[in-house]
């Protein structure tokens, strides 16, 4: 069976040496590292410039200033890896697995990180080295939550790949290409976009202000749910892009009846009336910071809406539909999810634990209500960081969610999907 090749720190010193001399043509031999295991390696500076790294483990590396121009990087696990400040240009990152990764002012010019798959030997057989499985048929380079502050990826290829929570916060980007590419939740404030490639992203409470996309390519990109502030659009391509639509393009008008339904909640019912909205289509609304706690939301379409910081507690949201929406932050405690659709949906830090249940005056009952995710779809959501405390979560299909630290104590699992 093909095991991965342990260097000791005697021979990756020799091996380097090596390389040294070979990049000088003064001898030496070229480091070929294919399937060795390095994780843990401090190779802070260390010149590998061309050398050969196919499938080799790198987890919790330091390569803090690494040369690794022209690399054969395919299928690398860099997990937790930190890469900053790492020269990488040209490499072949393809299929490489950077989870955790840190790469701030990284140099990624002209890389290739598209998804990749390595076929080795296995007793006598080929199979491929995976370092994950990704949803709903079809496979997606792994770089969520990878650090890339100030990176330059000027002309990198990044097609297919989940960069959900990712910081590229200043990074350059300029005609990059991104297509088809999860940029859930990711920090693009400020990054030069100028002319890169975005179509078909989806770009669900991604903060893009400040950022450049003079003729960037948004062609059919979910942008409702994303920060533009400060973004110039004018120059860049938005055929079939998904725009936020406003308020008033609604056949309700929603302002008044949130008002009064304001007045319901902070009276306990005893004025106003209580928002009854049952089967309206708010696909691609902004309505962050509104308050609809209590209100009946059966059915209502909120696909690629930006719902950011707002408050929906003991909400009826049965059978809606959350595809894509921005929750991030969302106050939804006792609410009710049952057989709703939130796959793909952003609930990073959002708050489903129990309701404490009061009178009508307001007082203390000494009860709780769960927030209900019976039968609910939240496959490919964003849960970290997330409080499902107590939250029931019987039947939910949890597949390819992102539960990094979310609180699930005494939520109720049974019957729930999940990755084993």
């Amino acid at each position: 069976m093909s095991k991965r090749k342990i260097f000791s720190p005697a021979e990756m010193s020799r091996t380097l040496v090596d390389h040294r001399h070979w990049l000088k043509h003064d001898g030496g031999a070229m480091a070929d590292l294919t399937m060795s295991n390095l994780r843990g390696f401090n190779l802070t500076r260390v010149d590998l410039r061309k050398a050969k790294l196919v499938g080799a483990a790198m987890c919790d590396c330091i390569l803090i200033r690494a040369d690794l121009r022209e690399a054969d990087l395919f299928a690398v696990d860099f997990c937790d890896a930190n890469l900053s400040q790492a020269d990488l240009r040209g490499c072949d990152l393809r299929g490489t697995y950077l989870r955790g990764a840190i790469l701030d002012h990284a140099n990624l010019e002209n890389t290739d990180l598209r998804d990749g798959n390595l076929i080795i030997s296995d007793d006598q057989e080929l199979r491929f080295l995976t370092h994950r499985h990704d949803p709903a048929g079809r496979e997606l380079a792994d770089l969520s939550g990878v650090q890339m502050v100030g990176a330059r990826l000027s002309q990198a290829t990044i097609i297919q790949t989940d960069l959900t929570g990712a910081s590229l916060q200043g990074a350059i980007l300029n005609g990059a290409d991104l297509r088809d590419s999860n940029l859930t939740d990711v920090d693009l404030s400020g990054a030069n976009l100028a002319k890169a490639n975005l179509s078909n992203v989806d770009l669900c409470g991604t903060d893009l202000s400040g950022a450049d996309v003079s003729g960037t390519n948004f062609e059919n990109a979910s942008m409702a749910a994303c920060n533009l502030e400060g973004v110039d659009l004018s120059t860049a391509k938005l055929n079939g892009a998904r725009m936020v639509r406003d308020l008033s393009e609604l056949d309700i008008d929603i302002r008044k009846v949130l008002r009064e339904h304001g007045q319901w909640v902070s009276s306990f019912g005893a004025a106003g009336t209580r928002a009854v909205l049952d089967g309206y289509d708010f696909s691609y609304v902004d309505f962050r910071g509104f308050n609809m706690s209590g209100a009946t939301l059966k059915g209502v379409d909120f696909t690629g809406s930006n719902l950011a910081g707002m408050e929906v507690n003991m909400a009826d949201f049965t059978g809606a539909k959350l595809c894509k929406a921005n929750m991030m932050g969302v106050v939804m405690c006792g609410a009710n999810f049952k057989d709703a659709d939130l796959s793909g949906a952003n609930l990073r830090n959002a708050d489903a634990g129990p309701q404490e249940i009061l009178t009508r005056s307001g007082e203390k009952t000494d009860k709780d209500w769960p927030t209900k995710f019976t039968n609910a779809n939240l496959s490919g959501t964003n849960l970290i960081r997330a409080d499902f405390n107590n939250a029931d979560l019987t039947g939910a299909n949890l597949m390819q969610a992102k539960i990094t630290h979310i609180n699930l104590m005494d939520a109720n699992l049974t019957s729930a999907i999940m990755e084993e």
